[in-house]
């Protein structure tokens, strides 16, 4: 099979850019030809960039053609979409069509239902948007507190609603969790053409034969708000192993501020091979986000690696994590049961061990690279033959 993915790379790589090496690797593995169609937010330079991408949001005739070139040149079976904001567009969609391509698209945020992309206001869950007028954003200046941002993503998310967008073009959309998948179906999607598929981490990602004792707490991603690093740093006791924290972002004062109390050890920002080496090292992972996660690409590697997790009580999160299994949960926005929890967790090694093995469990249950491929395969393999109507 060809297939073609396209994503434009964030200026800052995450989880979605991982994401998207790891599948195309994993399909190349199996023995199909994969190719990128790609696009990087770093060409976003100037205030003019940005203008000129933020009209074209909703996608052009232009580009249109472009992309249509550049499928044309791959001549695949299949175009898997992953991030395609800003520079892709739902012009992909019809760059496809005109040559008769089917299209899968993987919802890795809310950005087709939400400005922010995270269903998040002021620090708090909101879906004032999902099902409703998308421009109440622009009141709120939901896009990095920017009213034509915030207008630029409303108008995009409204012009793809009235042209029903969502039901024509994609053949088929996958959602990481059946949480993702239901806030999606609220937001007008179809639901029928949404199967829900999970993230699989790289091969980097497993314990090894020779890991001895774990010990510590680990923190992997962006220090943001939505992340919840801050809230999470605010209540480390000293008590406690000093925290890890892998990742870099806007939070970083509130991480100065704990190692200068040796509260906490910065690792800075990592590459696969590195994560996992501190993962396989680490006793516990902690996820404190105060937003509605899809599927946390830190999450899949913990797992693989054997490693049990804390995390939020919401959305995604509290669907994946296992409470007394393979983790625990703890509400995200009360201090003292996030403290409570992660004291009860940290004082207990051998029952750290009992759920990361469960941990690991269920990572081979449900999502080895094998199982999450074999199912993308069948899902390509329905829009091809036509099973599922384009």
């Amino acid at each position: 099979m060809k297939i073609l993915f396209a994503h434009c790379r964030y200026q800052q790589a995450g989880g979605e850019d991982r994401v998207v090496e790891a599948e195309m690797a994993a399909l190349r593995a199996a023995g199909h030809e994969v190719a990128l169609l790609a696009r990087d937010n770093a060409s976003i330079r100037t205030a003019w960039d940005a203008a000129r991408a933020a009209w074209a949001l909703p996608g052009t005739e232009a580009l249109r053609y472009e992309l249509k070139a550049e499928i044309a040149a791959a001549a695949p079976d299949i175009v898997h979409a992953h991030n395609i904001f800003p520079l892709i567009t739902a012009s992909l969609y019809d760059a496809a069509a005109d040559l008769s391509v089917p299209v899968v698209q993987t919802l890795h945020n809310y950005r087709n239902i939400c400005a922010s992309a995270l269903l998040m206001r002021d620090g708090r869950i909101c879906e004032d948007c999902v099902g409703a007028s998308p421009f109440q954003a622009v009141l709120h200046r939901c896009y990095r507190n920017s009213y034509p941002g915030s207008f630029a993503l409303a108008r995009m998310i409204d012009i793809h609603r009235r042209r029903g967008t969502w039901h024509r073009a994609v053949g088929q959309f996958i959602a990481l969790t059946d949480f993702s998948r239901s806030r999606f179906v609220a937001g007008g999607f179809p639901a029928e053409r949404i199967a829900v598929i999970g993230n699989s981490p790289g091969a980097a990602f497993a314990p090894a034969p020779e890991d001895g004792p774990r010990e510590g707490a680990l923190y992997v991603g962006r220090l943001s708000e939505e992340k919840g690093i801050a809230a999470l740093l605010k209540i480390w006791r000293r008590d406690w192993p000093p925290l890890r924290v892998i990742g870099d972002g806007p939070d970083r004062p509130a991480l100065d501020a704990a190692i200068r109390e040796g509260r906490a050890v910065a690792l800075g920002t990592l590459g696969p091979e590195e994560i996992a080496g501190e993962m396989r090292r680490a006793a516990l992972a902690v996820l404190p986000s105060r937003c509605y996660e899809n599927f946390p690409m830190t999450l899949a590697e913990a797992f693989a690696s054997g490693l049990p997790v804390v995390a939020s009580r919401i959305g995604a999160l509290g669907e994946l994590v296992e409470d007394g299994r393979t983790g625990r949960v703890f509400d995200p926005f009360d201090p003292a049961d996030m403290e409570s929890v992660i004291a009860e967790a940290l004082s207990d090694p051998a029952r750290l061990g009992d759920w990361g093995a469960q941990a690991r469990q269920s990572y081979e249950t449900r999502f080895t690279g094998e199982r999450t491929t074999a199912a993308k395969l069948a899902l390509y393999e329905e829009l091809i033959s036509g099973k599922v109507a384009a």
